[in-house]
């Protein structure tokens, strides 16, 4: 039980969200399936444009002001987003919108639910997409638009909706559904609320500095496939320094459960040899794990110093890092890498590999390969941003976990051939020729 609410003792997940207000035709996929999206609450909502068509603005590339010059549509976009409250207000809900930030491609808006609703947000939504698109066909109207068959579209499942609108030449405004981001606490809306009103510099930034800001689904590291955004020159690094602290205290080979181990000289001392080297040219590699670790992690962000960065989570479409680590991507200081594989690695003492105390091993098993790969004339997908996927090195000698190592086998980059998911994004990305021919 979360919050007074039970779960459904049965899988009828259609009746379940129809009683709580929620959304019947995928236009929402909600995070979290114990929230009442009816109930009172904070969310952050994010809708990006179909295909990612920048139909909205474009950033001015300015990083001393940076900023969204707006189009027609993109200012009538932010003009129905504040009248929100009070169309709902009509229908006797009681809604706040707290921020939004429109950009060229998808929009932010910050939504307080304030009394309970006789629907989920994801009505609400839909009633501002569906605005939006009216405003938007209004603008640009393709020849068939009027002949939409909504019904048909509301029974019709992601992919029967994209072929309908490529068999009868439409472009929807939106992609189908939108992401929701929960706030359960002021520190945290203060956070969201930052992190919106920052958009136009970290695109900014990404569009002026983009070899420091690459994203790769797919990179190689020996045997290991990695999502990988950031640096990725700092993979041609010859030198680089494993950053691995044991949680407590050791005496021989007895942990010492009563003293952190970061609380130690021997911590201390490590800790300014890892700065020091990191200070003379060497990359630091760590998932930041343990309270050493993330010490470690919190001087490279504080001292601008390179580091790769491993994390357990994954990197979907869209992902980016915290304001604090995407400062540090900004500086070309940073390589954040995602193992995909990471759950299907060994089982470390008996202990499932889908358990985060194995994951935890296996990440740092990771870090320790990784300094022991260089990359030579590495060029590929360091010269070529567009490609989506690159390989480093070859088989990978098994590694321990040590604290530090430097690599010497060289290893080539080459690109491996793009996956044909991949190419198919690409190819969906052309904008039809009737909006093509329209000026914003």
């Amino acid at each position: 039980m979360l919050g007074g609410f039970a779960p459904p003792m049965k899988n009828d997940w259609y009746t379940y969200w129809k009683e709580r207000g929620g959304l019947l035709n995928s236009a929402h996929r909600p995070h979290s399936v114990w929230q009442k999206y009816n109930a009172r609450g904070v969310y952050l909502i994010t809708i990006v444009t179909y295909n990612r068509a920048r139909l909205f603005g474009e950033l001015n590339n300015n990083p001393a002001a940076p900023s969204v010059v707006l189009t027609k549509l993109g200012q009538s976009i932010e003009d129905q987003w504040l009248r929100t409250p009070d169309i709902q207000a009509a229908r006797g809900r009681n809604i706040s919108v707290l921020g939004h930030q429109v950009m060229p491609d998808h929009f932010h808006g910050i939504l307080q639910v304030n009394e309970p609703m006789d629907v989920g947000i994801g009505f609400i939504i839909r009633d501002f997409k569906a605005a939006c698109t009216r405003i938007f066909r209004s603008l640009y109207p393709p020849s068939l638009a009027d002949n939409l068959d909504r019904d048909l579209l509301t029974r019709s499942s992601r992919k029967q909706r994209k072929e309908y609108y490529l068999s009868n030449g439409i472009t929807p405004l939106f992609e189908d559904n939108y992401d929701d981001t929960i706030c359960y606490r002021q520190g945290q809306l203060d956070n969201i609320v930052r992190y919106v009103q920052d958009n136009p510099r970290r695109a900014v930034m990404r569009a002026l500095h983009p070899d420091l800001f690459q994203r790769r689904q797919h990179i190689t590291i020996g045997d290991m496939d990695f999502a990988a955004y950031g640096n990725i020159f700092l993979l041609r690094r010859p030198w680089k320094e494993q950053v691995f602290c044991h949680r407590w205290k050791m005496n021989d080979d007895q942990r010492d459960y009563n003293t952190p181990y970061e609380t130690t000289d021997t911590f201390r001392q490590q800790r300014d040899r890892w700065i020091q080297a990191a200070k003379d040219g060497a990359v630091l590699v760590t998932p930041g794990i343990s309270k050493g670790e993330q010490q470690l992690v919190k001087d490279c962000i504080e001292n601008a110093l390179p580091l790769i960065h491993l994390q357990k989570e994954p990197m979907p479409h869209g992902w980016n890092p915290e304001k604090r680590r995407h400062q540090l991507c900004e500086m070309g200081q940073l390589l954040i890498l995602s193992p995909w594989a990471l759950d299907e690695m060994q089982a470390v003492n008996d202990v499932a590999a889908t358990a985060d105390y194995s994951r935890f091993h296996n990440m740092n098993t990771l870090a320790a390969r990784i300094c022991t790969t260089t990359s030579s004339a590495s060029a590929m997908a360091i010269a070529s941003p567009s490609s989506t996927s690159a390989k480093i090195g070859g088989s990978l000698p098994s590694a321990s976990v040590l604290p530090g190592g430097t690599g010497q086998s060289p290893a080539q980059l080459t690109t491996k051939t793009q996956p044909r998911h991949d190419q198919e994004k690409k190819a969906k990305k052309i904008i039809p020729q009737w909006f093509s021919n329209n000026t914003i």
